[in-house]
């Protein structure tokens, strides 16, 4: 399926992740059904809670609903700003018109805690090695890990920023978030960890730690970094020009 002719002529679609990623639920309208085969479908919605495959994060699943019909959302993917649900009917067939959206809420919220931890990791590590610090690459799926350009510190120092972590964990801080120009994003976090990767938008959503510096970013995140548990991070991975460090959150 070419998915930017899926979507061409269609406006781009309301994130509502964005704004509230602990929706579980929302009212949509379907705008477009594009048959997969006999019993799967792409869909496009006008509003969606579902975040697509992006940023390092996965894409969510849940379920499309009307009166007559069940979609199994199985996949998102996102082209020119339209996000994109493929699944598979459970029960009657996707038609154009009002709907009702829900998350698989322990899947998203498991991806909050992650994303929001490797978050703050930036923060603690450029702390205890004294030095900025710039990401590559991230995954808050399973084998979650965070990589970072640059030689593997020493495994004290690593040990020293997953400790620093947790202790700040325990203390609790808020998590908030602003959107902003691409410029004032600029101004604002000149030595975001994450600088070098952002999306060429217009606009981007700054996710700010009180008390760190704030990361442009479009993923999903808790209220407070209470709720991300405990940090465990893995064993590193020295790479030709990076290091890589598999991590996990436990309750």
């Amino acid at each position: 399926m070419n998915l930017e002719n899926l979507v061409r002529n269609v406006a781009a679609t309301e994130l509502l992740y964005l704004g509230d990623s602990y929706l579980k639920e929302a009212a949509c309208n379907v705008l477009k059904v594009e048959p997969d085969d006999k019993k799967s479908a792409y869909l496009v919605v006008d509003r969606s809670l579902f975040h697509p495959k992006s940023g390092g994060q996965p894409f969510d699943k849940g379920k499309i609903l009307t009166d007559t019909m069940v979609f199994d959302v199985r996949k998102v993917m996102i082209a020119n700003g339209v996000v994109i649900h493929w699944g598979k009917y459970v029960q009657g067939i996707p038609q154009v018109g009002a709907a009702h959206m829900e998350i698989e809420w322990g899947l998203r919220y498991c991806c909050m805690r992650k994303h929001t931890a490797a978050h703050l990791f930036d923060h603690c590590l450029a702390t205890i090695l004294g030095t900025h610090v710039e990401t590559t690459d991230s995954w808050v799926g399973d084998d979650s890990y965070v990589a970072y350009r640059g030689e593997l510190p020493p495994i004290e120092k690593l040990r020293a920023a997953e400790a620093m972590e947790n202790q700040l964990i325990e203390k609790g801080a808020k998590v908030t978030f602003q959107f902003m120009t691409r410029e004032q994003a600029f101004q604002m976090v000149p030595g975001a960890p994450n600088i070098a990767r952002l999306p060429k938008s217009e606009y981007l959503r700054v996710v700010t730690i009180d008390g760190c510096e704030g990361i442009p970013c479009g993923g999903t995140h808790v209220n407070d970094i209470k709720e991300i548990g405990q940090l465990v991070l893995g064993s590193p991975q020295a790479l030709s020009d990076r290091f890589k460090l598999p991590f996990n959150v436990k309750p």
